[in-house]
């Protein structure tokens, strides 16, 4: 009997992600490094539009948290658009670990060139940022919505930091995983606004978002001691909240797709 409950485009959205996760981690480790670092510039261009509209959305509220978000999308359409390499939606590449497509060995490598090439491209674009006078913009107020930001990350207990970047890279790897199949580039862009406006607004903690944030919120703040111990802590515990939550989101689909079992 034909099983009528699988949604067949579901289906072979999970069969093509497993595909395509696993070219992602055999790609070449320069090639790799050098998209990479583009990726972290392009999300800290998203969370230099997150700071815009903070600082000029007043009072917070429902509304400006949410544009807020819709504006950070702006990083992760750039990275899907240009197809470069993102740590939090690597976390994914479990899925082809999983079905024995990759090491574990290649995966964790990936991950280690992926982060720190983001993290250089992430702390680039902050600099050059702050050089530009970035902070003075709209008379001072992204400069005080950065050292806010910087504030409330860093004021999150482990475990609040944890499980807000779990939750945040749930909804990253869902709009990653739509993305990766849209047809169209609007299309793209469409499935990627919402669950990022969502995660940002929500205020959990994404990993590379922060790599900028933080160190923006540094540069805004110059007379208070910079919090080192704390913000390597935030990166930390985001980070492994964050592959948590890609690569439950990776397997949870393919599981429920058939791609992880054989069928009879």
């Amino acid at each position: 009997m034909t099983d009528t409950t699988k949604d067949p485009a579901g289906a072979d959205i999970a069969e093509q992600a497993a595909e395509a996760l696993a070219a992602k981690a055999h790609h070449c480790w320069a090639r790799m490094a050098a998209l990479s670092i583009a990726a972290g510039g392009f999300i800290a261009f998203g969370a230099i539009a997150y700071l815009i509209v903070q600082a000029g959305g007043g009072a917070v509220s429902g509304p400006t948290q949410l544009l807020s978000g819709a504006a950070f999308s702006v990083g992760l359409i750039l990275v899907m658009v240009t197809g470069t390499e993102l740590f939090t939606g690597n976390t994914m590449m479990v899925l082809p670990a999983a079905t024995g497509d990759v090491t574990a060995a290649r995966v964790a490598g990936a991950w280690s060139l992926v982060w720190v090439g983001n993290l250089v491209g992430s702390v680039a674009v902050a600099g050059l940022f702050v050089a530009a006078g970035g902070l003075e913009g709209l008379d001072g107020t992204i400069g005080d919505a950065a050292a806010a930001t910087m504030k409330s990350k860093l004021d999150k207990s482990v475990l609040a930091t944890l499980t807000s970047g779990i939750l945040a890279n749930m909804l990253v790897c869902l709009a990653v995983w739509m993305a990766m199949f849209a047809r169209t580039l609007s299309g793209k862009v469409a499935v990627i606004v919402g669950p990022v406006a969502v995660f940002v607004a929500a205020g959990f903690e994404h990993s590379v978002a922060n790599m900028s944030l933080l160190p923006i919120g540094w540069a805004a703040d110059p007379n208070s001691a910079v919090p080192w111990g704390a913000g390597l802590r935030n990166l930390a515990f985001s980070t492994v909240g964050n592959v948590i939550g890609g690569a439950s989101i990776a397997l949870i689909l393919a599981y429920g797709h058939g791609k992880l079992i054989r069928e009879e």
